[in-house]
């Protein structure tokens, strides 16, 4: 149903998402890949869209990709919580302590009193301190 509808609507983001989504689910994850990349493109006003192509890229070890991909969304939705937390978490898995710590200080700054934005950034933190 959902390809009919793109037939009808090549570029309709919202048919494009949905369709990646079933993907995933089925296991065919280099077709979701693309078609959560075309939502994205297609509707760079959608945070969510961003967050999932990012996800997906990371899930299937693309995490450079990943990142680059919710930079250029938080450019646009700067205080997207989901967008920023997956950021921090991703930067970390790459290594890049900076870029996490960074991260979670523009999380922590945007909501001081969420407990979980403060822990995150106590805790990179601590790491950056050597537990000072």
């Amino acid at each position: 149903m959902l390809r009919e509808g793109l037939k009808v609507v090549p570029t309709d983001a919202s048919l494009h998402h949905a369709l990646g989504l079933a993907l995933v689910r089925l296991q065919r994850t280099e077709e979701a890949v693309r078609e959560l990349a075309k939502a994205t493109r297609l509707a760079p006003e959608e945070p969510r869209f961003a967050y999932v192509y990012a996800v997906a890229l990371h899930s299937t070890g693309q995490k450079r990709e990943a990142l680059e991909v919710l930079d250029r969304a938080l450019v646009r939705h700067p205080g997207e919580r989901e967008m920023l937390l997956a950021a921090v978490t991703f930067s970390r898995d790459t290594g890049d302590h900076a870029a996490a710590l960074k991260y979670a200080e523009r999380l922590a700054a945007q909501a001081p009193l969420d407990p979980t934005a403060q822990q995150i950034l106590q805790g990179l933190r601590s790491n950056t301190n050597g537990g000072r």
